[in-house]
């Protein structure tokens, strides 16, 4: 069982994300995941109940932890002697115990007590005035049918184990979570300081060709209309360099939020520009094998089950009778000093024993039989969600992969569509040029351009969110940023909180 402690040397895992932001306003994919694992709330919230379902193993342990007691009485009695004559009679009695008591995990309770008394009148009717009395006693109460063995009485430690092991995949599951969110929106950002790149080339041709017609105009080889429609063109460009900014600006805050930091830079950061996927290897598709073996929401399934085992345990237990095993013994002195009361206990005659067995169990136990029945439901029910997740899981696999798949095939299409809306869009301004196309022509091959870089850009996102949610589904995401799943935990591990 693993302990999560802050580790103060992880800050020198990566250099400090603000001074590296500052220094070179460059953000890498990997700066910005290892970031939000360090800072993201809803992984530190997790983080925290694991610790709670930590300490709960040591609560459920501490049910058989020894304990100790002790108690000090002292009574005093005072009445008219015998007949109403003579002096009033006094009783005085002090009183001390003490003990240790233990449940096994056999589910005997054994307790180990000793007594001490003094008792002192005022009269000559004890033998020993003042007298002291000691006793030495053990007592023993073994189940033998309900209750009884390590094998019930540890159910719920072993629960808050599994209990803690359900944290952990919570945990985990939090953790893949943050980073395909951190990491999607990641290269939105890039996608969107691509989309403003197109927008800017776009514009940077709309104003090239509005000062062409402009000339032509005042050479005679162009009309009014086309001026205008060029302004025109100018304008929406103009537009769509500001939606292109207003996406920028909002894709940077999101990817902040998904980073947990509370310090949003002033201007722009840059990072890094989406990854040319010519070429890229297809892979193999994940087993299922590794999936179900990997995946913390299938695991956390699993320990249902188990959970619901266990309760299916403890409630057939509590369909037995209540037969338990009674014993103890006793030895007990008394005498004119305390010391020799204590020290002679043993070596007195003086003793007594108990030795019996009780027996309780409801008329015809339909309670019990009825809540044991309702357990073995349960397990039943988590046995079938288990089925199901594994028949979901399947289907998940099987559309990543093919999301993968369709998704490069996509950007292939696009890229061979991209050049030729390129060579076409360079074709019609040389027609235009030579006065062999209309000025709408050349604005709709432009448009064409701009429209199949579009789809290009699409396509490479689409595909890095496909192969983002693959390494997501059998749990390889962490090594997608030369990180293990140790030295994840050691990011996100929550502070201890001390009192």
């Amino acid at each position: 069982m693993r302990s999560f402690t802050l580790i103060p040397a992880l800050a020198l895992f990566l250099p400090g994300f603000r001074a590296l932001a500052q220094d070179s306003n460059f953000l890498s994919v990997n700066e910005a995941v290892i970031h939000s694992l360090q800072q993201n709330l809803n992984l530190r919230i997790e983080g925290l109940s694991v610790l709670n379902a930590q300490e709960q193993i040591a609560v459920q342990e501490s049910q058989f932890d020894t304990i100790m007691f002790t108690s000090a009485i002292q009574r005093g009695s005072r009445g008219a002697a015998l007949g109403g004559a003579g002096n009033e009679i006094s009783n005085h009695r002090s009183a001390v115990r003490a003990g240790v008591s233990r449940l096994l995990n056999t589910g005997a309770e054994v307790e180990l007590s000793t007594n001490y008394q003094r008792n002192s009148r005022n009269d000559s009717v004890s033998v020993l005035d003042p007298a002291h009395s000691s006793d030495l006693s053990m007592s023993l109460r073994q189940p033998l049918l309900q209750g009884f063995g390590s094998g019930i009485n540890l159910i719920p430690v072993q629960q808050a184990e599994i209990a803690y092991l359900q944290a952990e995949m919570f945990l985990k599951l939090a953790a893949l979570d943050t980073m395909s969110a951190t990491e999607s929106a990641y290269w939105d950002l890039a996608y969107a300081h691509k989309v403003k790149e197109v927008r800017t080339a776009s514009l940077e041709v709309a104003e090239q060709l509005l000062e062409e017609n402009r000339e032509r105009e005042r050479v005679g080889l162009a009309t009014n209309i086309e001026v205008l429609q060029s302004e025109a063109s100018l304008a929406t460009r103009r537009e769509a360099i500001i939606t292109a900014d207003a996406m920028i600006e909002n894709s940077q805050d999101t990817l902040f939020r998904r980073m947990g930091s509370t310090d949003y830079p002033e201007g722009l950061i840059t990072v890094n520009p989406l990854p040319n996927f010519s070429g890229e290897p297809m892979g193999t598709r994940p087993s299922m094998t590794t999936i179900l073996a990997n995946n913390p929401a299938y695991i956390n399934q699993q320990l249902n089950v188990r959970i619901a085992e266990l309760a299916a345990k403890s409630s057939r237990n509590s369909t037995f009778p209540q037969v338990d095993l009674i014993a103890g013994v006793g030895f007990s002195r008394s005498d004119q000093a305390p010391i020799d009361s204590f020290g002679n206990t043993l070596q007195n005659d003086g003793y007594d024993w108990t030795a019996g067995v009780e027996f309780r169990v409801p008329w015809g136990q339909r309670g019990d039989k009825a809540r044991h029945q309702q357990a073995l439901n349960l397990v039943r029910r988590e046995e079938i969600r288990l089925e199901e997740l594994k028949q979901d899981f399947e289907v998940a696999n099987r559309n990543r992969w093919r999301a993968w798949e369709s998704g490069i095939a996509r950007v292939e299409a696009a890229n061979v569509s991209l050049e030729l809306s390129s060579e076409q869009f360079e074709r019609e301004q040389t027609k235009y040029q030579s006065g062999l196309s209309t000025f709408r022509e050349l604005l709709e091959s432009q448009e064409d351009f701009d429209e199949a870089n579009l789809r290009f850009l699409n396509a490479i996102l689409d595909a890095i969110k496909a192969k983002i949610g693959i390494m997501a589904l059998d749990v390889s995401l962490p090594f997608r940023y030369s990180l293990t799943w140790e030295t994840t935990e050691l990011l996100i591990a929550p502070e201890e909180v001390n009192p």
